[in-house]
């Protein structure tokens, strides 16, 4: 099953859209969405109970979401490469308060100032052959700019699709839903506790530092692409664009900076979709956004694990070639090495992309089911490795 790339949905951003009653219509408590006013995030006090009170974006199941247009602080995006959550359909968008801009850097993510949130809508369709309909918003993870670091609160949306309220302990929730392929298929997916976020989230600046959250896709590669911003805007770079809002300082021109691999064509057409010269780039860029957020030499599983997944590194070894596992137990398969060059069935790294074994699976969190477009490109990958046994088991 291929995974949908973005939201398919009408994103309104025109300047003077509507008032909005809530986030998806009438609220009883008397709050909700107010597009004629501005977004308000308040970092000295308590984070507020309703994903409304925010007024970053009014959400309809037909018109789909309006995020707050004045001044142009609200922006939506999409990543080259994403993360897989299941099959949830997603729609980011970043928040830079007035007065302030995110700075660029060419590898890391983007340094934000205080009072910024970036926003994460995830939802599914009831039969994703017909993608844009019958949708359910499942919940809202905002990851907001304190004084003090990075905090994830999690915003799980109501029965009536109202409103989302803060449920810091996460949840669990079961959701069927129909394949593209006309397969009925069940998430247990996974709304994470904010421990669970430092899982992904938690880098340590030092090795004698204690973890700090930090983003993991607003960063250039990920970035660095056409996205349809609607009305007069249309289509046009979202780095560009950032820039020409103000809410980023410092990127150079867009042509000085790489890009990830666009994986969309895998997306709707396998690894046959990509010139085989296009493995490695699009293996390569797979492992960085789903994967080296952990395994990252400051990241505290790579810093045990020893395996590198990020897209910089050159060390094969790092990489897994021929590479014995740190502790991983049941999550081996039976296997011997992270990866053997040319034999993906017996590489431990294909092995846990492609069970669904709870504590075998990787990543660890934030999935379910198997990503059967992510799997078939790691398994491409390894097989066009230039062969190598390992010097045996």
């Amino acid at each position: 099953m291929r995974t949908i790339r973005r939201l398919a949905l009408t994103v309104v951003a025109a300047l003077g859209a509507p008032a909005v009653a809530a986030c998806g219509g009438g609220d009883d408590d008397g709050g909700g969405v107010d597009l004629t006013r501005p977004v308000f995030v308040d970092v000295e006090a308590p984070p507020p109970e309703r994903l409304s009170a925010y007024n970053l974006f009014a959400w309809d199941p037909v018109a789909g979401f309006t995020f707050n247009a004045i001044d142009d602080r609200v922006v939506a995006y999409d990543l080259n490469a994403q993360l897989f959550s299941d099959y949830a359909l997603k729609q980011r968008a970043i928040y830079v308060p007035p007065g302030a801009a995110a700075t660029f850097d060419p590898t890391l993510a983007f340094e934000l100032p205080v009072g910024s949130v970036l926003v994460k809508n995830f939802a599914f369709a009831a039969d994703f052959r017909a993608p844009t309909q019958d949708l359910t918003l499942i919940e809202t993870r905002l990851l907001v700019r304190y004084a003090d670091g990075w905090r994830p609160l999690p915003y799980v949306w109501d029965q009536a699709q109202t409103d989302a309220v803060l449920r810091p302990a996460g949840d669990v929730r079961a959701i069927s839903f129909v394949d593209d392929a006309g397969l009925a298929r069940t998430s247990n997916y996974l709304v994470p506790q904010r421990n669970q976020c430092e899982t992904c989230h938690a880098r340590k600046p030092t090795p004698d530092a204690d973890p700090a959250i930090v983003p993991i896709g607003i960063k250039a590669r990920h970035l660095n692409r056409s996205y349809d911003h609607g009305g007069a805007v249309g289509a046009a770079n979202q780095l560009e664009r950032l820039s020409s809002l103000g809410l980023l300082t410092g990127a150079p021109a867009t042509t000085t900076i790489p890009a990830a691999y666009d994986l969309r064509p895998i997306d709707t057409g396998g690894v046959a979709a990509i010139p085989p010269a296009e493995v490695d780039a699009a293996a390569r860029s797979y492992l960085d956004i789903n994967c080296a957020h952990c395994h990252d030499p400051n990241a505290v599983q790579g810093i045990t694990s020893q395996l590198f997944l990020g897209h910089d590194n050159t060390d094969l070894f790092r990489l897994g070639y021929c590479k014995r596992p740190g502790s991983a137990g049941a999550g081996t398969g039976g296997f011997a090495f992270d990866i053997v060059p040319g034999d993906p069935d017996t590489s431990i790294l294909y092995f846990r992309t492609q069970t669904e074994v709870v504590g075998a699976m990787m990543p660890l969190l934030g999935r379910s089911l198997v990503h059967t477009r992510g799997a078939e490109l790691v398994r491409a990958w390894i097989a066009a490795m230039p062969p190598d046994d390992c010097g045996g088991p």
